[in-house]
């Protein structure tokens, strides 16, 4: 299975929309999930339906911020749970009528109402102990160096970061690539990198999955890099035919 997380900034970039096409077609994910897609919900759908992803849930924005959108292929079997501006949660069915969870983040951008989403976090951690990853643009980052440039990150929000992952029992599952994610695009002095995207998982999720892995996608086109992840799964496999079979 693959799942790509990606902070587009534009969907409605003609650009933009050349290079996730591109990057689908390389990479032909099960699940996409988007944030600032800066679609409302009818264009997004219909740009879904070009991509060759027959579903799509998709969230406009309210202020800052904005415009999330979960896509996955007609034979993927999804269920939404609940939404806001700042998440997507959904369940998918496995061959053996198991379900995993994915959660697709959106960090709140501004760093003094980034605590609302640690305690949705929280809160959905809360809702059920099935295997779970969660992907996205958490707006922080994990460690002092995974920062490069600019003023240094107050310790005390990696902090805050740090003991909700740890609340909720969730890991970084690591990377190949390059090691940051996100980039001001400026020059010189003001040039800024950070490593804002991500896969995290609970143990649940570890323990059903082997190999996993998190690639950073290369582009020029956006500030942010995508995010694939591939897993394996231990002895069963996700079933993206029943659908199809039912």
């Amino acid at each position: 299975m693959k799942i790509l997380s990606w902070n587009i900034r534009g969907l409605g970039n003609p650009r933009m929309y050349l290079a996730l096409k591109k990057i689908l077609q390389v990479h032909s994910p099960h699940l996409v999930f988007l944030c600032e897609t800066k679609l409302k919900t009818m264009h997004m759908n219909e740009v879904s339906r070009k991509l060759n992803y027959e579903n799509c849930f998709a969230v406009s924005s309210i202020g800052k911020g904005g415009d999330l959108a979960l896509l996955w292929k007609f034979e993927t079997n999804v269920q939404i749970n609940s939404f806001n501006q700042h998440h997507i949660d959904a369940e998918i069915v496995m061959e053996n009528r198991k379900l995993i969870r994915c959660t697709g983040v959106y960090g709140h951008p501004d760093m003094r109402q980034r605590k609302h989403t640690w305690t949705l976090l929280r809160q959905l951690s809360g809702f059920s102990s099935t295997p779970w990853s969660c992907f996205g643009d958490f707006n922080e980052i994990f460690h002092p160096f995974e920062k490069s440039g600019g003023n240094e990150r107050q310790l005390s929000l990696i902090i805050d970061f740090r003991e909700a992952l740890r609340d909720c029992d969730l890991l970084d599952i690591g990377y190949k690539g390059y090691h940051f994610t996100w980039s001001n695009g400026r020059f010189g002095p003001a040039f800024v990198e950070e490593r804002l995207d991500r896969f995290v998982c609970n143990s649940a999720w570890r323990d059903i999955f082997s190999d996993v892995a998190a690639t950073n996608i290369d582009t020029w086109t956006s500030d942010h890099y995508p995010v694939v992840m591939e897993v394996q799964t231990r002895g069963c496999g996700m079933n993206f035919n029943q659908r199809q079979a039912t």
